[in-house]
């Protein structure tokens, strides 16, 4: 294995910071495409849609450098392909206005008609931008469908036959199912190819997907035996157990440059290890800025990211009301998704307007300043493939509250061990949980102890950089 020949890589996502973001899945492709990138044996690109809510603050400057007709069986759709260069990484952005043109980038009818031209897109411009790369990446069922039509179809053509495909699962809950005659009727496919899709009757794109791949990473080490062997497989267990040869664990790191507490111009007050007492500094100002009392003795918790059931939101609910009464703490989120949550989330807010503040949507200065600025981070997930938000808390030297499962297990252990950089919640329970939160309020008035535990957090290594480097060796032995 030749490790300083040159190697050519293709990330295929439905999301990348900073242009878009939904999940973790955007922190992971920009920072590991942009540690990739620094190697001079590598050549990374991304590809994703052009949506309309990307901000013209970059829109303005991608540039139009071809078009061609996707064919979806009887289908002939546009797609414009747009370009950009950041941070030295070759963007090149796909627009069909009727796909992607909407408010949001996910939650529609006919999503998997929108990432199946998506998938279909990225093979059929690789002409265009004159780029065949070694190694195509795709991120879960919206770039998934790559790996099939690959599988499929580009084998006809002499200058695909090299690329070999992996197929990131970042959570397997999302595996977009449709009625098998609406798949078929976008695939044109076969009869002799259709069990890669079936699913007890309807279609499974990332059951084709993984299938299709010639690698499955699963985003830990853990999440990835969960997948194999619990119902964390959602139906998928067999097919994961029949490919296991080519499953692997690599557990995703964040971006130490642009999450950095010592450099960051989106926080209030910038501070180390060296400084943590200018941390406080950033929770009276986010007060201020957010019109909440300022007063650093009144404990402030966070939720950061998607608003759903298995991210915990089941249990908070079920809590959040008791301790904004009875503890007068401080509440802030941000993110979006279920709408019975953002429901209640936003009835919470006005029913409690001197403790609570959402905000619905994504905007990373914003969560920066939520890292930075709050004494506690709720990341009590039912289900956790890897676990970033907590990772980013502990870079910012907010305390997180997770649970047991999945990447959380593999990157957290308990305060109370020697090294510790997390509350742990063993039992997922509304009870268990009221336990933990008295225990953090506890502990929130012995400042010598919260400082104790800040600095085991600030230390600890999640660097995507060790992250790309597995990725690297993972692409070689391919």
């Amino acid at each position: 294995m030749d490790n300083n020949r040159e190697i050519s890589i293709l990330f295929a996502s439905a999301e990348c910071l900073p242009f878009c973001a939904n999940g973790g899945v955007s922190d992971m492709c920009f920072a590991l495409s942009k540690y990739l990138n620094r190697n001079p044996n590598v050549d990374v690109r991304v590809i994703m849609p052009l949506y309309s809510k990307i901000s013209d603050e970059y829109k303005s400057k991608f540039e139009l450098i071809g078009e061609k007709n996707i064919t979806l069986a009887w289908r002939n759709a546009y797609c414009g392909i747009y370009t950009y260069l950041f941070h030295n990484i070759r963007f090149y952005f796909l627009d069909n206005k009727q796909y992607f043109d909407r408010e949001n980038m996910f939650g529609y009818p006919d999503d998997v008609e929108r990432f199946t031209f998506f998938s279909k897109a990225v093979l059929d411009i690789l002409p265009v931008i004159n780029f065949y790369p070694d190694i195509i990446h795709a991120n879960d069922w919206q770039s998934g469908m790559i790996c099939s039509f690959l599988k499929i179809l580009a084998w006809q053509n002499p200058k695909y036959e090299h690329i070999k495909t992996v197929m990131n699962i970042h959570n397997l809950i999302y595996q977009g199912k449709s009625n098998f005659s609406i798949v078929k009727d976008l695939l044109d496919i076969e009869d002799k190819f259709a069990y890669l899709f079936d699913y007890y009757g309807e279609a499974n794109i990332m059951k084709a997907s993984i299938l299709c791949s010639d690698k499955v990473v699963a985003v830990s080490e853990s999440y990835k035996n969960e997948i194999l062997n619990t119902d964390h497989g959602y139906g998928l267990q067999e097919v994961l157990q029949s490919i296991s040869y080519k499953l692997v664990g690599i557990v995703n790191g964040i971006d130490y440059e642009f999450y950095n507490p010592e450099t960051d111009p989106n926080i209030f007050v910038n501070f180390g290890e060296k400084t943590i007492d200018k941390r406080k500094i950033n929770k009276l100002e986010f007060q201020k800025y957010l019109g909440l009392e300022v007063n650093e003795d009144i404990p402030m918790y966070a939720y950061v990211g998607l608003f759903a059931s298995h991210k915990g939101l089941d249990l908070l609910s079920g809590v959040l009301e008791k301790y904004i009464l009875e503890k007068n703490i401080q509440f802030v989120t941000i993110g979006g998704g279920n709408t019975e949550y953002e429901t209640y989330l936003e009835n919470l807010a006005k029913k409690y307007p001197n403790n609570v503040r959402l905000k619905i949507g994504y905007d990373s200065k914003f969560v920066k300043k939520i890292y930075a600025s709050s004494d506690f981070l709720f990341n009590v997930s039912s289900i956790e493939p890897c676990g970033l938000c907590p990772m980013i808390a502990n870079r910012y030297g907010c305390l997180p509250i997770v649970t047991y499962t999945g990447g959380l297990k593999d990157n957290f252990t308990d305060f109370k061990n020697n090294n510790g950089n997390g509350y742990i919640l063993k039992n997922y329970n509304k009870e268990s949980l009221c336990d933990l939160i008295d225990r953090t309020l506890s502990d929130f008035t012995n400042k010598e102890k919260i400082n104790k535990y800040i600095l085991s957090g600030l230390r600890k290594n999640f660097n995507a950089k060790d992250c790309a480097d597995k990725y690297l060796k993972l692409y070689y032995e391919m």
